[in-house]
């Protein structure tokens, strides 16, 4: 009896679905204008197609233009990571996202670059900006002190060094607390 009931509701179900009217599919089709970008030339076109667009006027940030440059950033890094300057794009990706307050973007470029390349030129920047992005937008400060003395170890001669010191002297301090050790200081 439950096998004959069960195949009862089987087929009302089936039948159910099975008579719905043609009219009512709609059958979604690609738009003919699609305009896919597949090679190494068209993505650096791309780019530099929103770098103009970003910087014509230097008064203001276009947000939508932005969001589109860091887009073909990373499809550039997605699909031409092996080119030469994929790491300048990973780092220009970095800061772009930082810009634009997505921290985790930011901080997902410049580790792409330091683990491509520790001793690339832009390495140390990068490493000190995660530093500054964990301590300063995400306020993780015990990370952030562990970021910044690793910035300090690994790059001892780097002019931003001391700033790296004096971010670990003042992370996690409140504004209130080091106003209060400024004034102490100079009184």
């Amino acid at each position: 009896m439950k096998q004959i009931s069960s195949l009862l509701i089987l087929t009302s179900i089936f039948v159910a679905c099975s008579s719905t009217n043609n009219e009512d599919i709609e059958i979604e089709t690609v738009p003919k204008e699609v305009n896919v970008i597949d090679t190494y030339e068209e993505r650096k076109a791309e780019m530099d197609k929103y770098t103009e667009l970003l910087f014509q006027d230097s008064t203001q940030l276009n947000i939508e233009h932005a969001n589109k440059l860091l887009n073909a950033y990373d499809q550039y890094i997605v699909h031409h990571s092996f080119q030469s300057d994929s790491k300048e794009i990973m780092f220009k990706a970095g800061e772009l996202a930082k810009a634009l307050n997505k921290p985790h973007i930011a901080i997902k470029y410049f580790n792409q670059l330091l683990e491509r390349d520790p001793n690339h030129e832009k390495a140390p920047v990068a490493l000190f900006y995660k530093a500054m992005i964990i301590g300063d937008v995400l306020h993780e400060d015990e990370l952030a002190i562990k970021t910044y003395e690793e910035f300090i170890q690994k790059y001892p001669d780097h002019p931003f060094v001391e700033s790296a010191k004096q971010s670990i002297a003042l992370q996690g301090k409140s504004l209130d607390d080091i106003v209060k050790e400024f004034e102490k200081k100079n009184s």
